[in-house]
């Protein structure tokens, strides 16, 4: 896909969530989550380092797996709905 390379782009200038890709590049956040883990997957081959703050809970604090990219509904310890997204950066070696 032509957006997989704007993605990575995107991605190197600062910390991003899959909401805000998907607001930029004019897209739905639910089409992105395959795309944006390929393009991960492929920045990762060409030696790129990627940074994944994963997704936490604002009223307790828990942390989410890295491996969720998009936003949990809600949180398994509390069971609250205020959410940070997780947030990702590509830097280049």
């Amino acid at each position: 896909m032509a957006f997989r390379k704007d993605f990575l782009k995107l991605l190197t200038e600062q910390p991003r969530s899959v909401s805000s890709l998907a607001r930029d590049l004019g897209l739905k956040r639910a089409d992105m989550e395959e795309d944006l883990r390929h393009a991960i997957r492929s920045a990762r081959a060409a030696g790129h380092r990627i940074d994944i703050l994963p997704a936490r809970c604002r009223t307790c604090g828990f942390t989410f797996d890295e491996q969720k990219l998009s936003k949990p509904g809600k949180c398994p310890a509390c069971r609250g709905t205020r959410l940070f997204e997780p947030q990702i950066l590509v830097t280049a070696r």
